[in-house]
């Protein structure tokens, strides 16, 4: 019982991480854009929308590879992960990650269809 709450409370951690990481990421990329496009808040959403998919694409590649070459390689930083993560491993904490960009990528995109609609 205690290591699926240690489980759960490590998957909910990276996620919150990946969420934070996301959210800092699309604000960034909502700015440039907002800076740099012509099309006002239009142009920073699809900005921000583009770059945190590209982000999450490129996690879901490197999770892949990861998965691909599993075992060949032993962790070396295992013990600076279970600083932070008891019972997760690094790659389970990039796919939580990644999806975390792809929700906040899905959001981006649901508020600029929604300004559309206005």
């Amino acid at each position: 019982m205690n290591r699926i709450k240690n489980l759960l409370k490590d998957l909910v951690k990276a996620l919150l991480l990946g969420m934070a990481a996301a959210l800092a990421a699309a604000v960034l990329l909502l700015v440039s854009g907002l800076f740099f496009g012509k099309g006002g808040i239009d142009a920073g959403l699809e900005t921000a929308k583009n770059g945190v998919f590209l982000i999450a694409a490129l996690l879901l590649f490197l999770l892949a590879g990861m998965l691909i070459v599993k075992g060949k390689k032993p962790d070396r930083e295992e013990k600076g992960l279970r600083k932070h993560f008891e019972v997760i491993g690094f790659k389970t904490a990039a796919g939580m990650a990644a999806v975390a960009f792809v929700t906040v990528g899905a959001v981006a995109d649901f508020l600029q269809r929604y300004l559309h609609s206005l």
